[in-house]
């Protein structure tokens, strides 16, 4: 049987909450939720969660501290961020903090979305296999 992969959801917005929280449900993944950064960090710190998809903009912490603070703490939960859009240097700093992807709200096509949260998911995503073959040398073969 296939493991399900687990998804935190973070974000102040109820709507967003739930209309993510049973897409994602609906193809095959275990989804909990939090309404704001402090209940979801402590979520990542008791949860076992493949990724995480935090608001930049929470209440009482933000998507970015959230960030930094599972990375400080050895959690190892892949982290997207939701944007409102135009917050170019959010998603800087929510990288820097070790964010692997980002989505403007206004304008997430799903199922990019939920490719996305299953590559995390898995750990390794196929560009990123791409890239990694595409410096390994090709074996050499002598016929003899």
């Amino acid at each position: 049987m296939e493991r399900k992969y687990r998804v935190l959801i973070i974000d102040n917005d109820n709507d967003i909450l739930t209309t993510y929280q049973n897409y994602l449900t609906q193809h095959g993944l275990e989804v909990e939720t939090a309404s704001d950064g402090i209940a979801g960090l402590e979520k990542l710190r008791t949860g076992e969660f493949d990724v995480a998809i935090v608001e930049v903009q929470l209440s009482k912490i933000n998507g970015i501290e959230i960030s930094r603070h599972a990375n400080e703490e050895g959690i190892e939960t892949e982290m997207i961020i939701f944007t409102k859009g135009g917050e170019k240097q959010e998603v800087v700093s929510a990288i820097n903090a070790g964010v692997k992807a980002w989505f403007e709200k206004t304008s997430i096509e799903r199922p990019h979305f939920l490719k996305k949260v299953k590559e995390l998911a898995e750990g390794v995503s196929l560009d990123e296999i791409r890239r990694i073959l595409s410096v390994v040398p090709k074996p050499q073969f002598k016929w003899q």
